[in-house]
């Protein structure tokens, strides 16, 4: 079926746009209207004489099991203004903004990061907290739904915990315990590599602000280098607790603010990162110091991507598939690199890790454009940088220009030539 609508353009066009706007249109629209209708009969309810609170709606209605959050909460704002029912501590009000040059991936982009701002860090402390569906976000028994838990207004709508009918019965945790199971981050699948590096890890820079006895909720589902990488972080099996459930009482929660997301700039998540992870590179892996990049999906990638890599391949440069690698390998790679070129996508956002002095030259297409390269390389003070981005076809793909990218190669002091 697929196949056949990509033999047909404007088909397979109108298809995407049904689905990637029509859809979620109409059921943003459904949860919505479910939320004001729940949101009022609550306050009729709650606002009348004590026999109306008994009535069997009225419980079914005020169940966190029953039907998603119908407001919500800001944890940020009630320590601002120093609320004594919610200790924590605003670590950080304002991480800055990127610099947006004309034409770079951050102002032509479809994330728009340097919008996102302020993003404060915080913590805070919860008993007897509801953690909920496959993002666990927290819920307070009056059915508030955290706003810094679904990243905030701008994006709750495309959160789990704001869009359920019905949940299981909870499954009870007792003592300490944080979590870095997110949407980006979710507990049913495995998470993808940038929004693990990005969105999941970072949330443990606040462990040295919580007792040193708390455990880790981490999702269900984790890949062999991002258990090492828990790992690295001293926290051992007997510190963590896979969690495919989605439904969660626990009995002491220390909430860590997700410090940064791929939409939007964070110093803070990228110097944890490498603080805490550089000094641990594998030394016994030699890399090689120029290598090109390789995506091994298919979605979103490049039609002449065996051509380019031979190109590569011919001038010398290794050709590297960093899935292959364990992290502590993947970490020496990119801190070693001289030179780094790729598809724009998980696998250059490993540059987390690299030298000031690195080269990195990127391909984009117009179908995504995102600026989360320009505002990592930004951060580890790299200047040697070159990206173009390519139009892509009706089936997200596109060809790679031989002759612009031996232009880019050229910007950033890379004089090799790729073409014959």
């Amino acid at each position: 079926m697929i196949g056949w609508l990509k033999s047909v353009p404007w088909v397979y066009r109108c298809a995407l746009w049904l689905r990637r706007c029509w859809v979620p249109a109409v059921k943003d629209a459904g949860w919505d209207f479910y939320r004001s209708l729940a949101a009022r009969s609550w306050h009729y309810l709650y606002s009348t004489d004590t026999l109306r609170k008994r009535t069997r709606f009225y419980s079914y209605l005020d169940d966190i099991r029953n039907g998603p959050p119908f407001r919500f909460f800001s944890v940020y704002q009630a320590l601002r203004c120093g609320w004594p029912e919610i200790p924590g501590r605003i670590v950080m009000e304002d991480q800055g903004t990127p610099v947006v040059r004309k034409g770079s991936l951050l102002a032509e982009g479809t994330t728009t990061q340097h919008t996102e701002q302020p993003w404060p860090i915080f913590w805070s402390r919860h008993r007897n907290a509801s953690l909920v569906s496959q993002s666990l976000g927290l819920v307070f028994a009056n059915k508030e739904l955290c706003l810094e838990s679904v990243y905030g207004f701008r994006n709750y709508r495309g959160d789990q915990a704001a869009c359920y009918w019905k949940l299981p019965p909870p499954v009870a945790l007792t003592g300490r315990w944080t979590s870095i199971v997110s949407r980006w981050a979710p507990n049913d699948r495995v998470t993808n590599h940038s929004h693990w590096l990005l969105d999941a890890l970072p949330r443990l820079a606040l462990l040295r602000e919580f007792p040193l006895d708390i455990k880790v909720i981490v999702p269900g589902k984790l890949a062999a280098y991002q258990k090492e990488s828990l790992s690295m972080l001293g926290l051992t099996d007997d510190r963590i607790r896979f969690s495919p459930e989605t439904h969660l009482q626990v009995e002491d929660y220390f909430f860590s603010s997700p410090t940064a997301m791929i939409a939007c700039y964070s110093p803070y998540a990228i110097r944890f990162l490498r603080e805490s992870f550089l000094p641990k590179a594998d030394p016994a892996y030699q890399p090689p110091k120029r290598f090109f990049v390789r995506r091994t999906g298919l979605a979103r990638n490049m039609d002449n991507e065996a051509e380019v890599e031979r190109c590569f391949a011919d001038q010398g440069w290794a050709l590297i598939n960093p899935s292959e690698l364990t992290f502590a390998q993947e970490i020496r790679l990119f801190a070693e690199a001289e030179a780094v070129a790729g598809m724009l996508g998980s696998g250059l956002n490993n540059t987390i890790f690299s030298r000031s002095d690195c080269a990195v030259v990127a391909m984009a297409h117009d179908y995504w454009t995102d600026g989360v390269l320009d505002w990592i390389l930004q951060t580890v003070g790299i200047q040697k940088y070159s990206v173009h981005t390519y139009p892509a076809s009706p089936c997200r793909r596109f060809s790679v220009n031989l002759d612009i990218l031996q232009q880019q190669l050229d910007s950033v002091g890379l004089h090799s030539s790729l073409i014959p």
